[in-house]
């Protein structure tokens, strides 16, 4: 990732990390931890989860969860972000498209 992608990338960043600091301190907000739980859930059926990461060194096809070593069409690459940040970030959209966007106003 390139720094004016990171730069660009630095609420969802931010966010994901208050939002997992509030939660080990007791202080989060009860609605939006079920959606951070289910999108762990998600994360830890996911081929691509490597420990805490999402592994940059993959790409995976969304639709029948083949993992390469190589890019591919029609498959994704891994983010490589830290899961526990990401996962309880707003602004963040899973890369294959399992979650994200559940935030955008209506």
């Amino acid at each position: 990732m390139n720094i004016k992608t990171l730069f660009g990338k630095r609420n969802e960043i931010i966010g994901g990390h208050f939002n997992e600091l509030r939660s080990k301190m007791g202080m989060a907000n009860q609605d939006e931890e079920a959606i951070f739980s289910l999108r762990e859930e998600i994360c830890n059926a996911c081929p691509l989860k490597n420990g805490n990461n999402c592994n940059a060194m993959k790409w995976m096809n969304p639709e029948t969860l083949e993992v390469v070593d190589v890019p591919k069409d029609g498959f994704i690459r891994g983010c490589g972000c830290r899961l526990s940040a990401k996962q309880r970030s707003k602004l963040s959209l899973c890369p294959a498209g399992f979650w994200g966007g559940e935030f955008d106003k209506k």
